[in-house]
């Protein structure tokens, strides 16, 4: 159902900065008297670009080319007017200025695209993708969310709300018409099938979707060991810059330092920690505790050690995470130290953070995050978090489903779960209206102007 709301919105599309054009974006069913009002030559309500001067009063301030777009044609599903004028600042602010004296409201963060969403021209799906597309720090991330804004591949949960859907009125005409019990689809056999076809299609999609948080969020990668074995000197390695202080005094880094690296496939978002050692100094030791706190909350820890022992206390700590032993300094050990080493983990790769020669720990790291697959993947990604919790309760009352339908329980029992879970689908595409306040949290993240 196509839902106007009252206010008519603006607000600068683009970044208020001294530029050769800066865009002014304006929403709402007034878009166009409003900026009639700073015109002498009223706009043509059409999907056209027309030139125009703009006036202050009678005085001209900018001649712009301003764009257009009627309700269906524009992105919020409203009446939209975008005014390209020269980007001064001053200049942006002015016609910001008139437009609101005039009657629009200077919109919230992400309140375009939530009209959107609420007039029906995207879903949630495709709201998550725009901002992650604003976001984006690698390519592959750019690559994704382009498929994921155009729902080039939503078909597939529109796929797994029409077999919840079918299941759901089969199951509840066999229930109200007990008699009909040759109905197409309407056995117990042919509702276990669907629902694990269904079962499986969310799982994949979870697959994918987890894959992909790495790509638009950044890898929590941790680096960790004893004192100045060499962590500080990685960081600055990898960030090819000196973000941490290198002393050769134990205990140097007391607090994480953080940094960015961003490839072609995802991004790591890098911490440094204090060395991790039995101390009495009362500020190392929160150091310490913060580094083993990171531990837990890291999705990739690279443990640097700098001689062929690898500590079994540290090692414990780390061993159910997904990590990479750095052998640091190799360039001052022996070819016997560094096969010592290989000996006890295949996870380990030589460095010398030093001179800066941390070429096959890139290398390595890459090979682990290689993503191009799901390029191809013919999936939805979810990428808010959120979206996937709620997508894991679908799946996981599509189990139940199976469950009971295997242990012989009634389908009236099913139909609960079944309910739930097509709540659940319809929310992802905007097919039920949410609560003001959840729709208000989704978008309030999102950029002003967009």
């Amino acid at each position: 159902m196509k839902l106007f709301l009252e206010d008519t919105i603006v607000a600068p599309a683009t970044n208020l900065s001294k530029q050769a054009i800066s865009i002014i974006r304006i929403s709402g069913k007034e878009a166009f008297n409003i900026v009639n009002k700073l015109l002498k030559k009223p706009l043509i309500e059409k999907n056209v670009q027309q030139l125009r001067k703009i006036y202050d009063n009678n005085q001209l301030i900018d001649e712009s080319l301003i764009l257009t777009f009627v309700e269906n044609n524009s992105f919020t599903g409203e009446n939209v007017v975008e005014i390209n004028c020269h980007g001064g600042v001053l200049l942006t602010n002015k016609i910001l200025q008139l437009l609101i004296f005039n009657g629009a409201r200077l919109a919230n963060p992400g309140e375009f695209s939530q009209r959107a969403y609420l007039n029906g021209r995207i879903n949630l799906l495709q709201a998550e993708s725009i901002n992650n597309l604003i976001e984006a720090k690698n390519n592959l991330s750019i690559k994704l969310n382009a498929i994921g804004v155009v729902g080039k591949n939503n078909d597939k949960v529109i796929i797994i709300k029409e077999k919840i859907l079918d299941m759901i009125s089969r199951i509840q005409t066999s229930i109200d018409y007990p008699d009909y019990d040759d109905i197409e689809g309407s056995s117990s056999e042919e509702i276990l099938k669907s629902l694990k076809e269904t079962f499986n299609l969310i799982a994949e999609i979870l697959k994918v979707s987890k894959r992909a948080t790495f790509i638009n969020q950044g890898i929590k990668t941790t680096i960790i060991g004893e004192p100045n074995v060499g962590k500080s000197s990685l960081l600055n390695a990898l960030l090819n810059e000196d973000k941490a202080i290198v002393t050769n005094i134990e205990g140097t880094t007391r607090d994480i330092v953080e940094g960015e690296i961003s490839f072609d496939n995802f991004s790591l978002k890098i911490s440094d920690t204090a060395g991790i050692r039995k101390t009495n100094d009362q500020v190392e030791s929160i150091g310490i505790e913060k580094s083993l706190n990171q531990i837990k909350e890291s999705d990739l820890i690279l443990y640097v050690i700098d001689k062929p022992v690898i500590n079994q206390t540290i090692f414990k700590k780390i061993k159910s995470k997904k990590y990479l032993i750095v052998l640091n300094k190799a360039d001052i050990l022996s070819k016997e130290e560094i096969k010592k080493v290989f000996l006890q983990d295949k996870h380990i790769i030589c460095v010398s953070a030093k001179n800066k020669e941390v070429n096959k720990l890139i290398e390595k790291i890459q090979s682990l995050y290689n993503n191009e697959d799901l390029l191809v993947a013919d999936l939805p990604i979810l990428t808010n978090i959120n979206d996937i919790t709620n997508l894991e309760i679908a799946l996981n009352l599509i189990n139940s489903s199976i469950k009971n339908l295997e242990n012989g329980f009634d389908f009236d029992i099913l139909s609960i779960d079944l309910y739930k879970s097509l709540e659940i689908i319809n929310n992802l595409l905007g097919i039920i209206e949410m609560d003001e306040e959840v729709i208000n949290n989704i978008f309030k993240k999102y950029c002003l102007g967009k």
